[in-house]
């Protein structure tokens, strides 16, 4: 299952919502994820989870650039993509972006397609495909969304952000996720207030994860499987609880999502 994470504006914290929830879904569930980006030349995904492993040459034969390499060459197998994946932990892998110093040559990659064709690819062989994507109206962005099974669309707490962003309707509803990262819980804008707001928002289909300052310097320094792993069964009476009991259930609301898209696939195609 293919899914995007992406904003309609820079700044909402698409990447790291997407880490700490793949991060959370590795360690609670037993789905087979790799996690990847189409961002030029940035190491949103890559750094937070490797740390100074990922310096240097470390990407030399991995990552979207090789598999694009392979693309050019033949068919893509699953020996190649594992062998261009890394693995973070026993069900989740990354796959780099890319380290093209070009942009115009990385550009005409993706003009014709090549990584709509590697992501649908990384489908037959993990059972979930996160896909951190540019914000706004790329062009990629949206053609990657428009193939996507579902996505994750990280919103802020800001009514004339979000007013703007319902009012365009430039993604099908019933496929769209509403992630709010950075939360804060004593904003007027809690998620009831919202949800009363924007009924296309509801219990089944929307849900934040909280501003934790700690989880952020994770972030920076590069530690994010630590300090996940390390903490993700902290309950709500203790230090940095209430975000990993949010994060948790953020999750669990998440998984019941991707679980109702499927269903309603096999619902489809039965009455064909």
């Amino acid at each position: 299952m293919k899914i995007a994470f992406w904003s309609p504006l820079h700044g909402t914290g698409t990447s790291s919502g997407l880490i700490a929830m793949a991060a959370a879904i590795s360690i609670i569930y037993s789905e087979k994820t790799i996690v990847t980006q189409t961002h030029y030349n940035l190491n949103n995904l890559e750094r937070p989870l490797l740390g100074n492993a990922g310096n240097g040459d470390f990407f030399r034969d991995t990552g979207v650039d090789a598999l694009i390499r392979f693309f050019k060459s033949g068919n893509i197998m699953e020996e190649q993509i594992e062998n261009c994946s890394i693995k973070i932990n026993e069900t989740l892998y990354l796959l780099a972006g890319t380290k093209i110093h070009n942009r115009e040559g990385f550009e005409n990659n993706m003009a014709r397609n090549m990584l709509v064709h590697i992501f649908s690819c990384l489908e037959k062989y993990y059972d979930m495909v996160l896909i951190d994507t540019n914000s706004g109206d790329n062009e990629m962005s949206i053609r990657i969304i428009d193939e996507c099974d579902a996505v994750v669309v990280s919103l802020r707490q800001n009514r004339d952000f979000l007013d703007s962003f319902f009012e365009n309707g430039l993604i099908e509803d019933s496929k769209v996720f509403y992630l709010f990262n950075d939360y804060d819980c004593d904003s007027k804008y809690n998620m009831h207030n919202l949800r009363t707001l924007y009924n296309k928002m509801n219990l089944r289909n929307s849900s934040f994860i909280p501003h934790n300052a700690d989880y952020m310097d994770a972030i920076c320094d590069e530690k994010v499987m630590k300090y996940i792993s390390g903490n993700i069964d902290t309950n709500k009476e203790m230090a940095n609880g209430y975000f990993f009991t949010n994060l948790r259930k953020t999750v669990s609301i998440f998984m019941d999502f991707i679980r109702e898209r499927k269903m309603e696939w096999t619902r489809s195609d039965e009455t064909k």
